[in-house]
């Protein structure tokens, strides 16, 4: 085998085991139905929060609340949930 034909050979290896690089390596999740009330006393055990945009990802605006490892999305209109928001800005 020719040193040329061994050359291709190992750089065709080389891409086809080499993980894709300048793609994503996270799963995107979108909110597809947001809860209009908050459960009571749910809010004392969130432990994250994120704002979901309407985009050409996800066609909804949320707020995501994360409690047990769970996503709960929820109307960003809520007035309870904006006041909790100003007052637990640090989440």
């Amino acid at each position: 085998m020719s040193a040329l034909k061994i050359f291709i050979l190992l750089v065709f290896i080389a891409i086809i085991t080499s993980p894709c690089q300048g793609l994503p390596t996270y799963s995107i999740s979108c909110c597809t139905r947001l809860a209009k009330r908050i459960p009571k006393n749910m809010l004392k055990h969130v432990t994250k929060v994120r704002s979901q945009k309407k985009d050409g990802i996800c066609s909804l605006r949320a707020i995501v609340l994360y409690v047990e490892n769970k996503q709960r999305c929820m109307d960003p209109k809520n007035k309870v949930l904006q006041l909790w928001l100003k007052e637990n800005k640090h989440l």
